[in-house]
């Protein structure tokens, strides 16, 4: 392991990071907030401690598949602490502990919130919590990427931050594959923001919501979330919104280059908008039956829970958990099954379901047929069976740490279905639950040890298991060629 070389990566990331935390700073200046001081200090503990990493290490190195995991992980841990710093400093919340819970469900794109009232934050820290949201919705080692030109061995940390079930790579070049995905993702943040101002949305909120909607993350500047602006036409553009970050951006690209069918050709996205709109529909006639609610409300409240669920987004335009056990079973699943690979979407991801489905009705057949070669096909393509293999453990892991997970939780207390929606929401990374972590209230009741878990669950959800697992082992620590 080159240790010296992953401490001057880490060390150069965090100076970067010390950048970005420049720009809520710039806010309190304008506005003459008291949190000046606190980014002031911020940015200063993150620059030092960059400046000794970079000191400290050497720029020259190989990097190996061992680098990448450990600088992936050593990347989202340090940028974890260090962004809890503005939270603690202004005082917006009482412990580090629940900093760091704040800017781990930042960062993972998860939006589960331990501020009870976000309207009394100042403006610099609104920005910076929905910033933390955009710099992780595409991930931050795949923007460091961008500014490292030439860098030997970028791919080994572009797949253990980016580890979906198929490649996401749409260039040969990985810097350029990086770039091309940020590029597509910062033009689809500013249409969306001149959109939201086209509606009534201030600039402010425009930009804090579009930030955390192409992230795929659901902080709000508003307590009750989008339901403040009650507003049909700000709603839809949400949606369209959420969908669009649901979406493979690696297929995006592709319908750049090959046009626009080529997204609506695609069996992953066409199976997505398919539980999208079978999901809603469900929801709407169980709203407009049990509740009475007319048609057209049914429809619009169900429309955009489905799709802020599905795409792990978190925004809600109404209390969901009041709606009748059916639709909360619903959304309860979509927690689970989230966007497309290559999306900035949490959950297991559709493409990983379809292989599932499809696997288990091959197996059915080979029960029948026990002499027939029957293959997995996805898109007229045999899945490959080390594809195959890694699905079914990740499935595994997924639901074996979600298990886990909830029973740690229950220990501290809560109610069984509470504990499980609290676990399925930070390791989907999706944001709000139900019960006592619902769309109306905050994570705060959740104890310290419970705090814990889940921002635990948040870093595996967003790194999507594995990342973590690995270098939690002892074999990866010990000595091998080849790595």
């Amino acid at each position: 392991m080159n240790y010296s070389f992953v401490e001057n990566i880490l060390g150069r990331l965090m100076i970067a990071y010390a950048g970005f935390m420049g720009i809520p700073f710039l806010v309190a200046l304008i506005w003459q907030e008291g949190s000046i001081l606190s980014f002031s200090f911020s940015i200063i503990v993150t620059l030092v401690a960059g400046v000794i990493l970079v000191t400290h290490g050497r720029k020259e190195g190989r990097m190996g598949v061992r680098e990448g995991f450990v600088i992936v992980a050593g990347a989202w841990l340090l940028t974890g602490l260090a962004g809890a710093l503005p939270y603690v400093f202004s005082g917006a919340v009482p412990t580090y502990l629940d900093g760091l819970f704040e800017t781990v469900s930042g960062l993972t794109t998860t939006g589960a919130s331990v501020i009870d009232n976000v309207e009394t934050l100042p403006k610099s820290i609104l920005l910076w919590r929905s910033l933390t949201h955009w710099l992780g919705g595409m991930g931050i080692i795949v923007l460091f990427i961008v500014f490292l030109p030439n860098m030997t061995g970028a791919v080994h940390l572009f797949n253990a931050e980016v580890p979906g079930p198929i490649s996401e790579r749409v260039l040969p070049r990985i810097r350029d594959n990086a770039l091309k995905l940020w590029q597509i993702y910062l033009g689809l943040t500013v249409v969306q923001i001149i959109l939201l101002i086209l509606f009534g949305m201030n600039l402010f909120d425009a930009v804090n919501h579009s930030f955390a909607t192409m992230a795929t993350g659901g902080f709000s500047t508003k307590n009750t979330s989008i339901a403040y602006y009650d507003n049909l036409g700000i709603e839809l553009v949400i949606i369209v919104f959420m969908i669009i970050a649901g979406g493979n951006f690696g297929l995006y690209f592709q319908a750049w280059r090959s046009g626009i069918s080529k997204v609506f050709k695609d069996l992953e996205f066409q199976f997505y908008l398919l539980i999208i709109a079978v999901s809603t529909l469900l929801i709407a006639l169980s709203l407009w039956w049990t509740m009475g609610e007319g048609g057209g409300t049914s429809l619009r409240q169900a429309l955009f829970q489905v799709v802020s669920i599905i795409t792990t987004t978190g925004y809600a335009s109404a209390d969901f958990d009041q709606w009748p056990s059916v639709t909360k079973i619903i959304l309860f699943s979509l927690m689970f099954i989230g966007g497309s690979a290559g999306s900035t979407s949490g959950g297991i991801k559709v493409f990983r379901v379809i292989v599932l489905f499809k696997l288990a009705w091959t197996e059915l057949k080979r029960a029948i047929h026990p002499k027939a070669v029957i293959n997995v096909r996805f898109t007229k393509k045999t899945v490959d069976p080390v594809v195959l293999n890694t699905i079914l453990v990740f499935f595994f892991l997924f639901i074996a740490i979600f298990g886990v997970a909830t029973l740690l939780l229950a220990a501290t207390g809560l109610e069984p279905f509470d504990a499980m929606s609290a676990v399925v929401a930070t390791l989907g990374n999706v944001g709000p639950g139900f019960g006592v972590v619902g769309p109306t209230t905050t994570f705060s009741s959740i104890n310290p040890f419970g705090q814990s878990v889940l921002i635990f669950c948040m870093l595996l959800g967003r790194l999507e298991l594995f990342t973590l697992l690995i270098i939690i082992q002892p074999e990866f620590w010990r000595s091998r060629k080849g790595w």
